[in-house]
């Protein structure tokens, strides 16, 4: 199982890209082997599939695009986004069109937001909070927070609440190995919100850097990943999680989003990018802090995506 953490691009991997997605659901491939939840695993997802890529789905569900003038669904096969090609086929399309029309526009989004099932990835609580409560504005019945319990439900045999419609298990294991990852990536936790920008910066979209050229969230999901840690949690079954007895409590995934969001607060919006939205040029110290962090919280989405799997799919 190591070499297909390896496979993913060695210590290029990109923390939550798709790469860093596969890394996630690598880790909870591997420590589920010989385990009953994995076996499980195999009967829910279907012959030869695996978390390393349903940890993808979620994201490529994303290429099915609406006609405005038909209402018809349709999904548009990219060679931008070659990672998709395995649920590309006919039944595959369908699959992903059956899940974007459920989830499309049953939450009622605001003409300035984006359709249901994109806001599944993510919360938007204002950086100057105190962090994630589901009273807090920028927290939603339709967040990644309620998006992972509501896959939970299903998985349990439950049905998701709505406005969120995960139709079977399978469905329902493919976004959660994606929406794992997603909510231990900082920038999913908040937005910046100022007096000059009401609206927010869209989780560190609209804060520009200089060095590389990019903006601030395509910067940490693009952060080069350590293999040799990843590698330690598969191989020699090193919990970073049960080294620390704290984040090893933390069991839920609106504790997961805090520990995204106290991230956030103290580390990614540090001076100098937190004065502004940029462009602004990312110090040799700041980038080192950011890959250390992406490491450690790549490697507790991947065990905490095995622990709920274990738990649910016994």
């Amino acid at each position: 199982m190591v070499v297909g953490v390896f496979a993913l691009g060695g210590t290029g991997a990109l923390a939550w890209n798709a790469e860093g997605h596969q890394t996630v659901g690598a880790i909870a491939d591997a420590l589920l082997v010989g385990t009953n939840a994995g076996r499980q695993v195999k009967k829910v997802l279907g012959s030869g599939a695996t978390l390393q890529l349903a940890a993808l789905w979620a994201d490529c569900a994303k290429g099915v695009v609406k006609n405005k003038k038909t209402g018809v669904y349709h999904y548009v096969v990219s060679s931008r986004f070659k990672v998709c090609a395995p649920f590309e086929s006919a039944a595959g399309q369908k699959a992903m069109v059956s899940f974007v029309k459920r989830n499309w526009d049953a939450c009622q989004p605001a003409a300035d937001e984006e359709i249901c099932h994109k806001q599944y990835h993510y919360a938007d609580v204002a950086i100057e909070r105190n962090g994630y409560a589901r009273n807090e504005t920028g927290t939603s019945d339709h967040d990644v927070v309620s998006a992972i319990k509501a896959a939970i439900a299903v998985l349990k045999g439950g049905t998701a609440p709505a406005p969120i419609d995960f139709a079977s298990r399978k469905e329902a294991l493919r976004v959660l190995a994606h929406y794992v990852g997603d909510v231990h990536q900082p920038l999913h936790s908040t937005t910046r919100v100022s007096a000059a920008d009401l609206q927010g910066d869209n989780g560190g979209n609209s804060v520009k850097l200089s060095d590389p050229s990019r903006e601030l969230h395509a910067f940490w999901d693009d952060l080069p990943g350590d293999s040799s840690v990843i590698a330690d949690v598969i191989t020699y079954g090193k919990s970073l999680a049960a080294a620390d007895p704290v984040l090893a409590q933390k069991d839920d995934a609106s504790d997961w989003v805090n520990e995204s969001f106290d991230i956030a607060q103290k580390v990614v919006y540090s001076a100098p990018i937190g004065s502004g939205n940029g462009p602004f040029a990312v110090t040799a110290d700041y980038k080192d802090n950011a890959k250390k962090i992406a490491d450690q919280r790549v490697a507790l989405a991947g065990e905490r995506l095995a622990k709920i799997i274990n738990e649910e799919l016994k």
